[in-house]
């Protein structure tokens, strides 16, 4: 990079109040030592950006990129090789994680990882000559383990608070990229950035930008240059209780004398982007290939933020009443059926969901306890109209065995899914983990038929027994929920583990009552 040695002054900015932000990883942007030389940079603190990613091939450094989650990687399009390019050419794109200073393997406790790429993702095919989109996401071929020295940074997912970080006027920028000297920096550098008008980089670069992107220079002299392009921009911001590094441009290009006036990419204007590619990263189904419950399902193509979201982002989601009192959580599944457990459900007490009065309650004929069975089907007096508010959730339907049983086994690897709570902080990305330490919690041993899951760390009222575990699927250039597990038990407490009962190992007793 190319600024006068001096500490970096952290730009601040209290994005609204506590429970209002939606961030793609919730263990993001929190570094040990945080002080502040790209073109007159000053050298980074060791431990100061555990989020950078140095993106390689086996021979030669290409460019910077930064983790936003444990398997992807943002970076910028223009300076990476497209896939088919790679494919033809037999390149592996690198991306190595826990980089500080290059010339050295050794860095004390703190070595690199590196972690080869295995898709490459962007919005749509980025043309050099319009410089628009230049932004690209990299799937790593495996999972990363976070430590001191490799942490993802923050990514605001919610675009509503589009226009109160427009208003962020300082950024800091980080890269191995040329120095003064004319060479790429071994050191990791850092680079103090004030946004500029656009007007600014058309009078500099030639070049009218647009809201996707961001104008910006230090006013110095400093720049990020040459190596330092898909690198991150970003500031400090408070959620109401905790400090954090967030991602809000992209090193894209400036001038060829790297003179002080850049161009960033805007990540808030790809959130949308990025929010697609990595919830559906790990399972990916097309629709067509299954039959469905209720082809219904299929118009909730929206979905929802990990933040305050409108209940229409779930129009599946059902609380249970027994008269005023929520008993239980559940989800729609049909016009005339709600999924739900059966641990909490009276059978000879009136009960009503949002969608209707209960008519009937139908649970598991093998159902006994928390340990075995506990699923019920509550069936509506009448059946419902779907329109926005109000929509099923998809499940696979047994008709076609062979791609139930494909998906099924999907579902079964998927590492991370989707707990929904009823409440300020509607869901949040939870972690499979193995039914030992399940098992250990609670002595109760945990069969096929259920699901051993992180307890989640942002949902924090009213989430409790029926609470649904989803995943989202794609439909073409739609998308849609389907029900893979309801919360059956728990300690409902942070660093605990929560046990979901395997809804799509029910399938064929769903449907058979469903249908009848």
């Amino acid at each position: 990079m190319t600024s006068a040695a001096y500490w970096v002054t952290l730009i601040v900015l209290v994005l609204l109040k506590q429970g209002s932000t939606s961030l793609l990883d919730e263990d993001c942007g929190v570094a040990s030592d945080i002080v502040g030389r790209i073109m007159h940079g000053t050298p980074a603190g060791i431990l100061a950006n555990p989020w950078m990613a140095l993106i390689k091939t086996p021979t030669e450094f290409i460019c910077a990129g930064t983790l936003i989650n444990n398997r992807f990687v943002l970076s910028a399009s223009h300076c990476l090789c497209k896939s088919s390019d790679c494919r033809e050419k037999h390149i592996q794109l690198i991306a190595r994680l826990g980089e500080y200073n290059r010339s050295t393997d050794n860095e004390s406790l703190h070595r690199h990882e590196d972690f080869n790429v295995v898709s490459f993702y962007e919005p749509k095919p980025f043309e050099t000559s319009t410089s628009y989109g230049d932004i690209a996401l990299l799937k790593l071929q495996r999972s990363v383990v976070y430590k001191l020295h490799i942490r993802p940074i923050c990514i605001q997912l919610d675009s509503r608070h589009k226009s109160e970080t427009d208003a962020i006027s300082k950024f800091t920028a980080v890269g191995w990229g040329k120095t003064e000297t004319g060479n790429t920096s071994d050191v990791l550098q850092t680079v103090t950035i004030n946004r500029l008008d656009k007007s600014t980089c058309y009078q500099f670069l030639w070049e009218n930008l647009t809201d996707s992107q961001i104008c910006g220079g230090s006013g110095n002299g400093a720049d990020t240059c040459n190596g330092d392009s898909g690198g991150p921009l970003y500031s400090k911001v408070s959620d109401g209780v905790t400090w954090r590094q967030t991602q809000f441009g992209i090193v894209s290009f400036g001038s060829k004398q790297c003179g002080g006036i850049g161009v960033y990419t805007d990540v808030m204007s790809h959130v949308d982007f990025i929010e697609r590619v990595v919830l559906e990263s790990d399972i990916t189904v097309l629709l067509p290939t299954i039959d469905l419950l209720d082809e219904g399902c299929l118009d909730n193509a929206k979905l929802g933020r990990r933040a305050k979201t409108p209940p229409e982002t779930f129009p599946w989601l059902a609380q249970v009443y027994m008269e005023t009192f929520v008993v239980s959580y559940g989800a729609l599944i049909s016009q005339r059926f709600v999924l739900t457990t059966a641990e909490l459900i009276p059978e000879e007490i009136p009960l009503k969901v949002l969608f209707g009065e209960v008519s009937s309650v139908h649970k598991h004929p093998e159902f006994m306890s928390l340990a075995r069975n506990d699923i019920a089907l509550l069936e509506l007096e009448r059946g419902v109209e779907y329109c926005d508010l109000i929509r099923p959730i998809c499940l696979p339907s047994p008709t076609n065995k062979k791609e139930q049983e494909k998906f099924q086994k999907k579902a079964d690897h998927a590492q991370e899914l989707t707990a929904v709570g009823w409440g300020i902080w509607r869901s949040s990305m939870v972690h499979r983990v193995n039914s030992t330490e399940c098992y250990q919690e609670d002595l109760q041993e945990i069969g096929n038929k259920q699901i051993c899951m992180e307890h989640p760390k942002s949902i924090t009222s009213n989430v409790g027994s029926g609470s649904p575990l989803v995943k989202p699927l794609s439909h073409g250039n739609s998308r849609a929920f389907t029900l893979v597990g309801l919360a059956s038990f728990g300690r409902m407490e942070n660093q605990s583990r929560d046990v979901y009962t395997n809804i799509l190992t029910y399938v064929d007793w769903i449907e058979t009552l469903v249908k009848m």
